[in-house]
């Protein structure tokens, strides 16, 4: 099947469009926003490395599906889908006609769902993140379940080596719940009997949050409560002051000013009390908000890591999908190329044979003596053996040969047996013409 020149030059427009298209849709990498500093900060080495892997992922996935769709354009790209409307649909015929089409949707559609899958949001809580290893991690009563500080897998390898992405989520069993757990997870998570899991650190923040939320208002209550007894000491001072500058004038106000006194002194001793308790409560919650940071900065840890785990897990199946996808695609553009009426009827088109030689005509079964009709043409070497006016007319004659009946324009030999020119006479080719009298 010839391919026009300029269809090649509209697909590669096309291709070279498409490519264009994947790369500004990839984009930039995304700027990193400064992250207050703590024991593990959001900008720390391993939260860029998984960043860094993630925007990685996704821009090879679509570089992916780019090729795929250039691939897919030169092949489909260069058939003639018009001619679809010349088939006539019947059973089995067409066969593979409507399998290639098929085949080649399910290729496209395949390709799309491989990719979008890089694209889909990873867990963003702990508690899905839970979901997840309790699904290829045993579990009882108490949590997972560890022999010798390992977890205890309950996939089958055969089924982690078919399916990537649950392959990836037992490697990630093994970091976030192996001996260094409590790098990933946090400190004192672990039991005496449990190595630390997620379920811990749920846990633990848990705990935190509910210490916070109880301590949180006591604190605001007693900042209150000591802001409002410094302000009242304040005013009793400057009261005291007031009546002590009277007391010379007027001796009466001696016992306002034991009272505003014995006021005075109880306020402060309040005060003192009250900063003594607003002091120990704000320790109590310093503690607990330092430990909330640091297991929120192992959460965000975990979940980064957790996210790139899974990341590559669906990039992993992706890709496979993707070679299934390729492979599907060209054996459905093959078959709907062979099944086109106008492949078919080249294909089917047989040269002609050659035309069959004619038979050689047999001699018919004459034999010496038939009479004839010969002329000699004037200016031969026959004409000059005859009188003048025997030479340019017909005339009668025997043919004598006993082979080949002889062309008409000879070459011949005769006997002429007109009474002016009698003789025998041989002619030869183009020197005269010869006749049978039938």
């Amino acid at each position: 099947m010839a391919i026009d020149v300029s269809m090649i030059s509209k697909l590669t427009d096309a291709v070279e469009a498409l490519k264009s298209f994947v790369s500004k849709v990839a984009g930039a990498d995304e700027k990193e926003q400064a992250a207050p500093r703590g024991a593990v900060p959001e900008n720390s080495a391993a939260v860029r490395m998984a960043r860094n892997a993630r925007q990685s992922y996704q821009k090879t996935a679509r570089w992916m599906l780019a090729a795929f769709a250039a691939v897919g354009a030169l092949i489909f790209g260069s058939l003639p889908f018009a001619a679809v409307a010349d088939v006539e649909v019947r059973w089995p015929s067409s066969l593979w006609l409507i399998g290639g089409l098929v085949l080649a949707v399910a290729g496209i559609v395949s390709a799309v769902v491989a990719v979008s899958m890089v694209s889909e949001p990873e867990d963003a809580s702990l508690g899905e993140l839970d979901s997840d290893l309790r699904s290829i991690q045993k579990t009882d009563d108490k949590g997972f379940v560890f022999v010798k500080g390992k977890p205890v897998i309950t996939v089958s390898k055969l089924r982690a080596w078919w399916n990537p992405r649950i392959a990836c989520r037992i490697e990630l069993a093994h970091i976030l719940h192996g001996p260094e757990s409590s790098a990933h997870l946090g400190p004192n998570l672990h039991s005496e009997d449990r190595q630390a899991s997620i379920a811990n650190l749920i846990q633990r923040l848990g705990q935190l949050e509910s210490e916070h939320a109880k301590l949180a208002p006591v604190v605001a209550n007693l900042t209150v409560s000591v802001s409002s007894y410094e302000k009242r000491i304040e005013d009793l001072g400057k009261l005291l002051v007031e009546l002590r500058a009277r007391r010379g004038e007027d001796s009466s106000v001696d016992k306002e000013i034991g009272t505003t006194s014995a006021m005075y002194t109880a306020a402060a001793t309040k005060l003192d009390s009250e900063r003594a308790a607003l002091t120990t409560r704000q320790k109590e919650l310093a503690e607990i908000d330092d430990q909330l940071t640091m297991y929120q900065d192992h959460r965000s840890l975990v979940l980064a890591e957790s996210g790139v785990m899974q990341l590559r897990g669906r990039f992993r199946l992706a890709r496979r999908v993707l070679a299934i996808a390729a492979v599907l695609t060209l054996f459905g553009g093959t078959g709907y190329a062979l099944a086109l009426p106008s492949a078919t009827a080249a294909g089917n088109e047989k040269p002609a044979a050659p035309a069959p030689s004619p038979a050689p005509e047999r001699d018919p079964a004459y034999t010496a003596g038939l009479p004839a009709n010969v002329t000699i043409h004037a200016g031969t070497s026959a004409a000059a053996e005859l009188p003048r006016e025997c030479v340019g007319r017909e005339l009668t004659a025997v043919w004598v040969g006993d082979t080949r009946v002889p062309p008409t324009v000879g070459p011949f030999t005769a006997l002429i047996t007109d009474a002016a020119c009698v003789g025998a006479v041989r002619v030869g080719r183009g020197e005269g013409t010869f006749s049978l009298v039938r």
